[in-house]
């Protein structure tokens, strides 16, 4: 079954779009209140096939606790190379610190010695001809070094930088709010 089969299947289990939604011009993200409607930019178009694909090679379903995994394993992977689409996966992290840290400590562990599948630099119609086994062949074992000492700074330097990109829109909403009262 090739990359390409699997992201039919995860599609189809989880009742998204074909291909992941690629060719709508707005996405929507459910929040816990609210759902919030965002433009489908090409940036993120570019780069969604890679985050689903993450989704498969990882087991993880696309339920927040599974989001918040993808946005941690992604950043410690090398991902956050990828602007500006990584304020994605840091404003996750970010909200995951606070709904669901052990998937965001669970996925940063796992990415620290992973190699990231956007890392691979391998074209779009070949890894999607690939099967799941190659991909794991290819994405695992980066890091010789293992330090834990290393994880854990890297860790905490990641953890300050999405708490960052979480909390400014807040920030700006109740900056705002108090312009708009004076």
């Amino acid at each position: 079954m090739t990359l390409s089969d699997h992201l039919d299947e995860f599609y189809h289990q989880y009742n998204i779009p074909p291909n992941g939604g690629v060719n709508d011009k707005i996405f929507e993200v459910q929040l816990p209140f609210f759902k919030l409607k965002l433009p489908n930019l090409s940036w993120r178009r570019k780069m969604l096939y890679i985050h689903d694909l993450e989704h498969i090679l990882n087991q993880q379903d696309v339920s927040w606790k599974g989001e918040m995994f993808i946005a941690s394993w992604e950043i410690s992977t090398g991902f956050w190379k990828n602007f500006p689409v990584i304020l994605f996966p840091l404003w996750t992290m970010g909200w995951g610190l606070w709904k669901h840290p052990s998937s965001v400590y669970k996925g940063f562990r796992k990415g620290y010695s992973d190699r990231g599948i956007a890392g691979l630099n391998i074209n779009k119609e070949k890894l999607l001809t690939m099967n799941l086994s190659q991909l794991k062949v290819l994405t695992q074992g980066k890091r010789t070094d293992q330090s834990q000492s290393l994880l854990v700074i890297r860790l905490f330097f990641w953890t300050l930088i999405s708490q960052i990109v979480f909390f400014t829109p807040v920030f700006l909403l109740v900056s705002l709010f108090v312009v708009v009262l004076h």
